[in-house]
Order: C-alpha cells, then structure tokens, then sequence
C-alpha cells in the first residue's frame, strides 16, 4: 500500500492547518512513521489523527463568492453599455464608451494591483470582500478558519491567490457584460455611433491616436474593423450610422478587456496551484509538529549511519567523544570521524576546523552548551558553517556538560530558547537536535 505523497492540494492545506491550530503541542498519532521529507510526514500526521474535512467547504465557498462576484460585474458592465445609450439621438458616444468600459477598468486594475503589491494579504480591491464571502458560504466557524489560513505561510499565499483570480474573473465579467450589452444594443436597438466636439480638430486627432492604439492587435489583418473617424462625427445634420465601429469597440472589448484579465486569471490559478502543492512547513507551528513527530531530530534522515561526519565543537567544549557517540548514532544517523573547535579565539584551530569542512562527506555536526546562546554569534556561525557545508547534511546538537566533558540534556529553559531560536530562522537549512539520555528514536 502506498503512503501519502508530498504533493498537497489546497482543501488538504485547510484541514492540516485546522487539525494543527487544534493540537496540544506535544502528541503524536501511535504508529505514525516519520519517514521521509516533511510535507510527507505532515500529510501522514494529517491522515493520521484524522483532520476534520473542512476544506472542501471552502472550495465550494469560494466558488460560490467568484460567482456572486461575477455575476454582479456582468450586470454592471451590461449596465455600463447601456448606460452610454443615448435615448433622445438614439446612439452611443464612442468616447464616452471607452472611458466607462475600457479607461475607468484599467484604472481599476492597477490600483488593485499596486493594492496587491504593498498589501499583499488584501488580495486587491475586491479581496476583502471576497474573503468575507467566502467565509459566510464555507460556514463551519467560517472568521476562525480564516484567521488560521492567514496564520500559514503557504495557505495564506495560495488563499491569496485564489482571491486574485476569482477577482480578475470578476473584472473579466464585467468586459463581457458589456459586449453583451453592446451587442443587445446593437442588434435590437439598431444604434448610431458618434463622437462631438466643441473644437475643430483636436477631439478628432486625440480619437485618432486612440483608435490606432488600441487597434494595433489587428489593423493590420483586419483593417475593417478599424472605424472611419471622420465620418462619425456627430454634426448638426447627423442622423445616425458610424456602423464601422461596432467591430472597433467589440475587439478593444476583447482585446483590451477580457484577455488581459483572462491571463491574470490564469496566472494566478497556477500560482495558487505551485504555493499550495509542496508546501516548506517552515513557521514555527510547522517546526514544534516535525520536531514532535521526528523526535530530537530535524530534515530527512539516511537508512543507517553514515560514515565520514565531522563534528565541531563551538566554543571549546572538549567533549567526551565516547559519551557523545551512541547518540550521534541513534538519534543523527552519523558517524563522527573527526573532531575539531570552532568560535574561539585560536587561530590554528580555527584553521583547522575550516580545512576539515571539505573532508567530511556524510554531513557536519556543531555541537553547543544550552546555556551559551547568543542569537547573533549562533545564526551567524550557523550561516557560515551551511555555506560551507555545499548542500551536505548540516546539524547542531545543544546538550549540557559536566567537568569530564559527559553531555547531559538541557534545561527546560534552555531548551525552549533554543527552540524559539531556530522557530525564528528562516532559510537555515539546519537541523535542531536535543540531547536525551534514554530515549531512542528509529525510523519506522
């Protein structure tokens, strides 16, 4: 039988984070295998105590705002064509048209984008709302599962994507109300276009570079659909016609309009797909749940021991190598073969521990005190020993000693500092392991 694969969907995201804002912080499922990479092992714990089925009430829910929400756009931009519909000289004033189906939209978007960029969980102009939408059709305690998905880095970024794109659905509907409106018109009302001016020829000239604009797309394989300009001008003896424009504003509709939406639309669909489909599990709730079901370990772990792992003592420990390595053994999976001193203040030995760096293939263990924390000196060391480490397996091992050099398992005190420590990092690919005495921990 095969077990859970890495890949998640977004409706699993939601149930994982419930199950997780609803778990003690210290238990695990009997019999979970903590084997393999972490979204593996986090979808086994999903499964494992098992998670209530709240996703999918939220797929449906934001189905169900995306069609409210495009449904209301479609009637608006019906209602904008129409709305340009002059009853007494029974046309439509071209420019006025644009502005209301074309220019005012695009104003539009890029105040919703720039929204997006300096708020990003907004989701835009229509995010809020869609979100409180989404929550009232979800049901299911609809605002406390919001706050948890806003609480996950990749839900909250997948959620916000999602947002994205039933908006610019939304906006998308809009264009097609209008051509729908358009067409109504058209067809059953049998309109006049124009255009008029109090000037002589700078109205003209400005619609001029207006229509070449936005019919560079297609002016040059469909050069009907280009409008004579001139001959649309609404004079004293005007009674209708400036049929030329009908294909004009039905292409910019559809050019202009619907396609760009149409590919934010997509675009945010795959970027809501790839945020929610391999998750990191890199907040601090994600680490204290891999720490609790893998033990004192962190990262994916080789099948036996490994040979070749230097370990490096920060600060000068002197350590007792035997004491220390059943533990490297059990809990790591690595053997030590060399031991050097790093972060004190001799220069050969310094020299040394960077020499051995590139001679340890298994991977590198840093070995510190609980009581010697200090955030900046450790993250920097941390950093400087993973850049060297290329990629091989790198991990710190934090115990307490007595005078022979004998490691003994933290405080709880230290213990938590450490923890909220490395809860803290982000992008440090660094496994955290606590020394134990007596527990033994094997995969599988």
């Amino acid at each position: 039988m095969r077990g859970p694969s890495g890949r998640w969907k977004w409706e699993e995201l939601i149930d994982f984070e419930v199950a997780l804002a609803a778990w003690d912080g210290e238990s695990r499922p009997d019999g979970l295998h903590a084997e393999g990479a972490r979204p593996v092992v986090m979808k086994a714990w999903k499964e494992a105590v098992d998670a209530p089925q709240i996703g999918r009430s939220w797929v449906k829910g934001i189905a169900w705002a995306g069609a409210l929400a495009g449904g209301f756009t479609f009637l608006a931009g019906f209602g904008a064509a129409w709305g340009c519909y002059d009853r007494e000289r029974e046309g439509i004033d071209v420019l006025v048209f644009l502005v209301f189906t074309l220019l005012v939209p695009w104003l539009t978007l890029v105040v919703g984008l720039t929204l997006w960029l300096l708020r990003p969980k907004w989701g835009g102009l229509l995010g809020p709302l869609l979100k409180k939408l989404t929550a009232r059709f979800a049901k299911n305690d609809g605002n406390k599962v919001l706050a948890v998905i806003e609480a996950s880095p990749e839900l909250a970024k997948s959620f916000g994507w999602k947002i994205a794109a039933r908006a610019q659905s939304a906006a998308m509907n809009f264009h097609l109300g209008a051509i729908v409106g358009l067409t109504v018109l058209f067809f059953f009302r049998r309109v006049g276009f124009y255009w008029e001016t109090t000037t002589e020829r700078a109205m003209e000239r400005t619609l001029e570079g207006v229509v070449n604009f936005l019919s560079m797309p297609w002016h040059g394989f469909l050069p009907r659909m280009v409008p004579e300009i001139a001959t649309s001008r609404r004079g004293a003896h005007w009674d209708g016609g400036g049929a030329s424009w009908m294909g004009f504003l039905m292409l910019a509709l559809l050019v202009w309009g619907v396609a760009p939406r149409f590919l934010l639309e997509l675009t945010a669909h795959v970027q809501s797909w790839r945020s929610a489909r391999k998750p990191a599990f890199q907040s601090p709730r994600h680490r204290r749940l891999w720490r609790a079901l893998t033990g004192v370990k962190r990262g994916e772990e080789p099948e036996g021991p490994a040979d070749g792992a230097l370990v490096l003592d920060l600060g000068g420990i002197s350590p007792n190598h035997d004491a220390l390595r059943p533990f490297f053994l059990r809990h790591l999976r690595l053997n030590p073969v060399a031991w050097e001193t790093l972060a004190v203040l001799d220069a050969g030995r310094e020299a040394a521990a960077r020499d051995a760096l590139g001679k340890a293939p298994a991977g590198i263990v840093l070995l510190a005190e609980g009581w010697s924390l200090a955030p900046r000196q450790v993250e920097e060391t941390l950093k400087r020993v993973a850049a060297a480490a290329e990629g091989r397996r790198t991990a710190i091992v934090v115990a307490d000693f007595d005078r022979e050099g004998r490691p003994h398992p933290p405080k709880a005190e230290e213990r938590a500092a450490w923890e909220a420590f490395f809860d803290g990092q982000k992008g440090l690919d660094v496994e955290l392991s606590l020394y134990e005495e007596d527990r033994t921990w094997a995969p599988g």
